[in-house]
């Protein structure tokens, strides 16, 4: 990855697809694709050391992290490595609440947006591993009142190639301050058509993964909150991450800010969407553990990047709950980040795996900055 100057790399924003932003569909007459890139490329489990790391790289990273709040005036930032060789880096600061002063500490959440539809995917994925759902199961099987449903399947749900609307792409329509229940969101969708027959086409949709939840719900028997707290924190031991409840409101949760003042947002809404509140420390061993076979076969995994479909803007392709970063059209250098990103208008955040130098980082901050430009100066500053 080549040195570049933070303030290049705060200009070139990556917009990659958010939890409730509106994503444009791929009008072409069919979806294009990148090649699944080659199984040589995920971490090999034996280079990796989650000790802290400490000494001057801790130093250098810590002076880092001060720069950025500088530069970019974020209110609150939690971010992690796994540096290969190195061990384990993380940083939980800045505000919770800037106007009431509430300052982020090692106990502090933040939320993840999009980068919870990695885990609802996950959730699935295991599901199938166990036999108890098919990549070819039809939604009929659950939601038989939605348009094409006898049609549409698991897999296309996972890859957003079901065509169906997603709840949130009007703004006249849908708020983000009130709470919503998983009806009201497919009520939402059911009032619009769907956008094109199912696997003739990709657009994102929010609605596939809601879908995808209220499914694992009802395969399993129980909330969702509960399947991604058995599924994946309790089996990794992470005590910060957890998805949210209908309508529930955690204290140390860093707020969503906008012009310096927080913004009323109802974390709970996305469910399977994106209703994931952690540290980035969690995430970032949620992502190691994914890649590294302690969340089902690797094999499996490497897999959910056979099927990459082209997303709106250059250089992003989206498999089944995961998502690629071709920087060679970006930056034109040869580098892949694997692993996915969210956000609102108020909030960013990222999760990825970076091939080049096989370094796992997880970045969130509660405002609209670029999550991505942040997580590319802390891996120039880790690599030097």
């Amino acid at each position: 990855m080549k040195n570049i100057t933070l303030t290049t790399l705060l200009m070139t924003t990556l917009l990659f697809s958010a939890c409730r932003k509106t994503d444009a569909q791929d009008k072409g007459p069919s979806p294009r694709k990148h090649p699944q890139p080659a199984l040589s490329v995920f971490p090999v489990p034996g280079a990796y050391d989650t000790a802290a790391i400490s000494g001057a790289l801790k130093d250098s990273l810590n002076h880092t992290v001060k720069d950025l709040f500088l530069i970019t005036g974020m209110p609150g930032l939690s971010a992690a490595m796994i540096v290969p060789g190195k061990g384990l880096w993380r940083t939980d600061t800045g505000y919770l609440s800037l106007p009431e002063q509430k300052q982020v500490n090692n106990n502090s959440v933040f939320y993840w947006a999009s980068v919870g539809k990695l885990l609802t995917a996950t959730v699935i994925e295991q599901l199938i591993q166990e036999k108890k759902l098919n990549h070819d199961s039809k939604l009929s099987g659950w939601f038989p009142a939605l348009q094409d449903a006898g049609k549409i399947t698991i897999a296309e749900l996972l890859n957003h190639t079901s065509g169906i609307y997603s709840f949130n792409n009007d703004p006249k329509v849908f708020a983000i301050d009130r709470y919503y229940s998983p009806d009201e969101l497919i009520g939402l969708a059911r009032a619009q058509k769907n956008h094109f027959p199912p696997g003739k086409n990709w657009s994102y949709s929010n609605t596939n993964y809601l879908l995808l939840a209220l499914i694992a719900e009802k395969t399993e028997g129980k909330p969702f909150d509960e399947i991604i707290r058995d599924r994946i924190a309790l089996p990794l031991h992470l005590t910060s991450l957890r998805a949210l409840k209908p309508q529930e409101k955690i204290a140390g949760l860093a707020l969503a800010h906008q012009n310096g003042q927080v913004i009323k947002e109802d974390y709970s809404v996305p469910l399977g969407a994106g209703n994931i509140v952690s540290n980035a420390r969690d995430m970032v061993v949620v992502l190691y553990s994914l890649m590294t076979g302690k969340l089902g076969p690797v094999a499996q995994v490497h897999e959910r990047l056979k099927d990459l479909y082209a997303m709106p803007d250059a250089g992003t392709w989206y498999g089944r709950g995961v998502m690629l970063t071709d920087f060679n059209e970006i930056t034109h250098t040869d580098d892949l980040w694997i692993g996915h990103s969210g956000g609102t208008q108020t909030y960013r955040a990222l999760l990825v795996y970076d091939t080049a130098s096989k370094t796992f980082i997880a970045v969130a901050i509660n405002a609209h900055i670029s999550a991505e430009a942040v997580a590319r100066k802390l891996l120039v500053t880790a690599l030097q």
